[in-house]
């Protein structure tokens, strides 16, 4: 269970990071951010990051490893059903990303209201091929195995 944990917490974060710094990721905020008038920012650039910058980052992707690895990716290793760590993931990382999108939708000005679907995809997305991977790899290792 533990190193199901790590893993899944590994694969979310190569993931994530993958994702924001692909061409497609950058230049769709970057379109966003002009066509809102530039008043406001996704994020700081990297290179100005601090410690708790750093410490949120790493907050984050331990509580969403948790969270797969308890919600999604155990239950579905019990019940040896991949679609359980779908499902489960697919809620759990959506309800993630619409607990940071909607209240940043609400108290920044001009925030791309597109933003809410994409980034709610987005966190589904995410979580849905990490617990997708971890679980797969998992069932595959105990499939020799009896229950």
């Amino acid at each position: 269970m533990a190193l199901r944990y790590i893993f899944a917490t590994v694969v979310y974060a190569v993931i994530d990071i993958g994702w924001n710094v692909t061409p497609v990721a950058r230049g769709m905020y970057e379109r966003l951010h002009e066509a809102s008038g530039n008043d406001w920012s996704f994020g700081k650039s990297p290179d100005t990051w601090g410690g708790v910058e750093v410490a949120g980052l790493v907050v984050f992707l331990l509580l969403i490893g948790l969270g797969n690895s308890y919600l999604a990716i155990e239950p579905a290793i019990r019940e040896r059903k991949l679609s359980r760590a779908v499902k489960n993931s697919l809620v759990l990382g959506c309800a993630a990303y619409a607990t940071y999108i909607v209240p940043t939708h609400l108290a920044i000005a001009n925030w791309p209201g597109i933003l809410i679907p994409i980034d709610i995809l987005i966190g589904g997305l995410l979580s849905v091929i990490t617990s997708t991977v971890v679980t797969s790899i998992s069932l595959r290792r105990l499939s020799g195995q009896p229950r």
